[in-house]
């Protein structure tokens, strides 16, 4: 059970701005820490991933394009063929 009357700390009221403050120091020793737990891929595995990532990057973009070319052929043979007429 808790203690009646025990004595406070004297503590300064908690401000908006000294919510969450880390020294920077305590903060980058804690990310190096946590870079030191993190697993790197190996160099073949990195270089596997990127060759993935451009291709599916070329394959997005002639995708994108594609639906680009189509969408203005449609909109210059529907919508300026009505204007034509005017």
């Amino acid at each position: 059970m808790a203690r009646v009357g025990t004595q406070q700390r004297n503590q300064s009221p908690i401000t908006p701005r000294s919510v969450g403050r880390v020294s920077p120091v305590l903060f980058l020793q804690e990310v190096i820490s946590e870079l030191r737990k993190s697993v790197w891929p190996s160099k073949e595995e990195t270089a596997r991933l990127t060759a993935i990532v451009i291709a599916l990057s070329v394959a997005v973009g002639f995708f994108l394009g594609g639906l680009d070319r189509v969408f203005a052929e449609l909109f210059n043979r529907g919508i300026f063929a009505v204007f034509r007429f005017f």
